[in-house]
């Protein structure tokens, strides 16, 4: 029996069943991002912004039967050489506009010059072509905003697809 017929077989004996990943496990985010040790002197800035992700693409005319996966990377970026930057929100949404998960749900500090990333798996489509996410951040006054862009990756066949796309900042009321 081949490992990966195993793999079914054993799955299907265990009753295992595939689940949302771990925001945490998928990206950086557990290594590079602490938890607020102080809060930021006032004044601060604070931003929001929109990084539109594609976990699918359409290929050819059959809308229903040609997408291809992909997976997707989301980078946060700290420009500032000398101050710290708090996430206080990093969310996906799907096509819908449904968040689909929370990938930083209370405030952690990514340090000068660092930066996270946020996986989205290839074989999770959960978000569609139309996903996005928000990303609400602080820091102190005169803060460098981050650089925040996404990179996707994906094969169909025998030809591969890559892509970027940048962050663009929101002028919205803060997410709750």
């Amino acid at each position: 029996m081949r490992a990966s017929a195993c793999v079914v077989v054993l799955a299907a004996i265990l009753g295992c069943t595939r689940s949302a990943p771990d925001p945490l496990t998928h990206g950086s985010a557990a290594v590079q991002l602490k938890p607020v040790t102080s809060p930021l002197p006032p004044p601060t800035v604070q931003g929001t912004v929109y990084v539109p992700v594609y976990s699918s693409i359409y290929l050819g005319l059959d809308l229903e039967r040609n997408m291809v996966g992909l997976a997707a990377t989301v980078s946060v970026r700290n420009v500032s050489s000398r101050q710290r930057l708090v996430l206080d929100h990093v969310r996906y949404y799907d096509s819908a506009g449904r968040m689909v998960r929370e990938y930083v749900n209370r405030p952690a500090e990514l340090g000068p010059l660092a930066s996270v990333e946020f996986v989205i798996q290839q074989h999770d489509d959960a978000g569609g072509p139309g996903a996005n996410f928000l990303v609400q951040w602080t820091g102190p006054a005169g803060i460098d905003e981050p650089l925040i862009e996404a990179v996707m990756i994906g094969q169909g066949g025998n030809v591969g697809y890559s892509f970027t796309s940048a962050g663009r900042k929101v002028r919205n009321e803060p997410l709750p």
